[in-house]
């Protein structure tokens, strides 16, 4: 009887150690596609806020001022409020944070950091083209962390430094440096009306070549004969 009982004690103890064993498994896999889940639904609504926000900033840049610069400013006071922190660090930067300098996708002046502004980059090779030579807008280029996952530190370290080519050898796309974090681009390119400053340069250059009159020549000015 004893015997028995012994044997009994020492089954239902293994018996135990083994559903322990087996939560720990089904909670940790549950655990990791929940992190995963949240991390891809923070990276989706962070990008189509990056998304709205280069939007509003194309918008202010086409028509935001008198002249060309007051429409450029216009711009950067939207993203930096959209985008910014006062001190001018990035909004959520546990999520994102703005990759700048000759990282960006479009090179050139940064009026603030991650942020490329003016002509379509593809403008600059082919200027005459009517595909690229009206598109005027904002781009801004963030790296987005990996910042839920268990194995995230893992990940970021391994391969760092080295260059990774999306796309297939018939159009490998653009190369990047790993970094342990995903780059991403938005842009927003909608074209810019011609500033009444530059409308007045423009129309006075046009009267001087042939020989408008200043009464016609503010009649064209108001109708944005630019």
């Amino acid at each position: 009887m004893r015997r028995r009982f012994g044997k009994a004690a020492r089954r239902k103890k293994g018996e135990g150690g083994q559903a322990l064993l087996e939560f720990l498994l089904v909670t940790s896999m549950i655990l990791t596609f929940t992190f995963i889940f949240v991390q891809i639904a923070w990276g989706i609504a962070y990008g189509h806020y990056v998304h709205y926000a280069t939007y509003m900033a194309a918008r202010a840049y086409l028509s935001g001022g008198a002249t060309k610069v007051e429409g450029a400013d216009a711009a950067v006071d939207t993203l930096r409020s959209l985008l910014k922190r006062p001190g001018g660090s990035d909004l959520f930067p546990f999520i994102a944070k703005a990759r700048t300098g000759d990282e960006r996708d479009a090179k050139g002046a940064e009026p603030l950091p991650g942020v490329a502004m003016g002509l379509h980059s593809a403008a600059g090779a082919a200027p005459n083209s009517r595909a690229f030579s009206w598109a005027e807008g904002v781009q801004y280029n963030y790296n987005l962390r990996l910042f839920l996952l268990p194995i995230s530190a893992a990940i970021a370290k391994d391969g760092q430094g080295k260059t990774i080519t999306p796309g297939s050898s018939a159009a490998p796309g653009k190369s990047v440096e790993w970094k342990g974090a995903i780059p991403f681009t938005s842009d927003s390119f909608l074209g810019r009306d011609p500033s009444h400053g530059e409308c007045l340069l423009f129309m006075q250059r046009l009267s001087n070549d042939f020989g408008i009159g200043r009464a016609d020549q503010m009649e064209f000015i108001e109708d944005n004969g630019c």
